[in-house]
């Protein structure tokens, strides 16, 4: 406040030393003359407001007797006067043309008629009744602007301004909650630009207001800004409000809640997508496979990469697995997709290297699980059709062991895979019982192969 404030008055200064004809002499003069007269209407207002105040106080300690009828006028002569005040005195104030012996004074009492209009507000809130949300918001620069340049222009040594000094300084810091409050309010109005700016205003308040920056409540605030850049980023996503979202991203990721950081990290790419900007969707897809590799949300924006190239056909899908590989060796999705392409070309046993390589990365991913299972199978039946003819081999003994070799090691391995699957996700019954079901019946394992058949009648 300080440093716009004296920057103000400096070109001011600037602009009279140059001022050297009679018409620019005399504009300044104007112009100082009509911010003092701002000043003491202002500062009359003041005189009148906290006059009316004392009557309400004095009308409220009757009791039951009191005149209910002259508190709620003396209340709304107050909310008029106030707002009145407050106006000219910030006038006065930002004009830089009040002689900085004089700012003390214009600070305190635009604090004084500040709060008569915040506290209602204030209190309304707090009961969940409607309150005039602009009202509020100018009132809370009323009082913060008031507060500060109390402490800014006030003399701690003058026995007159000691005590306001004194207060001041312990009542300044408790003012930047009011802001987080703000925020909040205008975010269930879902009014994203007034949410930010109050946001912007509780975040910079220490900068802003350098006097009480180091004080605790400020340097330890009762919310933390993420908290609130959290909420105005899912506002704003909720909205498709793409500014505001992209100018809180970094600050909502901040916001020490699992659930939420996780939201923010998936729904940016989410938001392209819904917005129909397919080139920004895979270059914010691309980020967070980068920033988060080696994390779920890496995987999955790289799970996203390799479905957008499937959906251009197994050429692309494939280019993009190797390149995905390339980038992220250590990668379950990358491995995965790798071994899905080559899957899809019937190269079984290029393709069950990758999925096992992936299942090595993740144990419990259902996924790399369940294809490297599928794999094996496939496999399986397609080397019975290869090798098991009893016209190849002489004897039933040499066509068994054929079958052990080419058929059933592999049916062996592949119901470990499926057997995986249905210990992480059992109440998926159609996705392993119809494999182990077939592959039981391959082993011979007849009761565990009817069991797979009561499982899928059942359900």
């Amino acid at each position: 406040m300080k440093r716009v404030l004296l920057s103000i008055v400096m070109l001011t200064l600037v602009g009279s030393a140059f001022a050297q004809t009679p018409e620019e002499k005399a504009a300044l003069k104007a112009a100082q003359k009509e911010a003092k007269a701002q000043m003491s209407k202002g500062i009359a207002l003041r005189d009148e407001v906290n006059t009316l105040y004392n009557e309400i106080q004095a009308e409220q300690e009757k009791g039951e007797k009191a005149k209910q009828g002259l508190i709620e006028a003396n209340q709304q002569k107050i909310s008029e006067k106030s707002q009145e005040a407050q106006e000219l005195l910030l006038t006065a104030l930002h004009s830089g043309n009040i002689e900085e012996k004089k700012l003390f004074e214009l600070c305190n009492a635009l604090d004084f008629v500040s709060s008569q209009l915040l506290n209602p507000e204030l209190e309304k809130a707090s009961q969940h009744e409607d309150f005039d949300t602009l009202l509020f918001a100018k009132s809370v620069d009323g009082v913060c602007q008031g507060c500060y340049g109390v402490l800014q222009y006030g003399n701690p040594k003058d026995e007159t301004q000691k005590v306001t000094i004194a207060n001041d300084q312990l009542k300044m810091p408790k003012l930047m909650i009011y802001y987080a409050y703000l925020s909040m309010f205008y975010i269930e109005t879902k009014n994203i630009d007034g949410a930010a700016a109050a946001l912007d205003k509780y975040a910079s308040f220490a900068s802003d207001y350098p006097l009480v920056a180091d004080d605790d409540a400020v340097v330890n605030p009762q919310y933390p800004v993420s908290q609130f850049a959290f909420n105005l980023y899912y506002t704003a996503y909720e909205m498709k409000d793409l500014e505001n979202c992209e100018r809180y991203y970094r600050q909502a990721l901040e916001y020490d809640d699992p659930e939420s950081h996780n939201f923010v990290i998936s729904s940016r790419p989410q938001l392209y997508k819904d917005l129909g900007d397919t080139i920004r969707w895979k270059a914010a897809l691309e980020d967070m496979a980068h920033d988060y590799a080696g994390e779920e949300a890496g995987e999955t924006a790289m799970q996203n990469l390799l479905s957008i190239a499937g959906g251009q056909g197994t050429e692309a899908m494939t280019a993009e697995a190797d390149r995905l590989l390339s980038l992220y060796p250590e990668s379950k999705v990358a491995n995965y997709g790798k071994g899905y392409s080559l899957f899809a070309q019937e190269k079984y046993e290029e393709a069950l290297a990758y999925f096992q390589k992936s299942v090595e990365i993740d144990p419990e991913y259902i996924e790399g699980n369940f294809m490297a299972g599928m794999t094996l199978y496939r496999h399986a039946l397609e080397n019975y059709y290869q090798y098991i003819d009893s016209k190849k081999y002489k004897t039933d003994a040499e066509m068994q062991e054929a079958e052990e070799k080419y058929v059933k090691s592999y049916f062996r391995q592949a119901k470990d895979y499926f057997e995986t699957c249905r210990a992480l996700e059992p109440d998926k019954i159609d996705d392993w019982a119809g494999p182990l079901q077939n592959i039981y019946k391959n082993l011979d394992e007849t009761e565990k192969a009817a069991e797979m058949d009561a499982l899928l009648k059942g359900a």
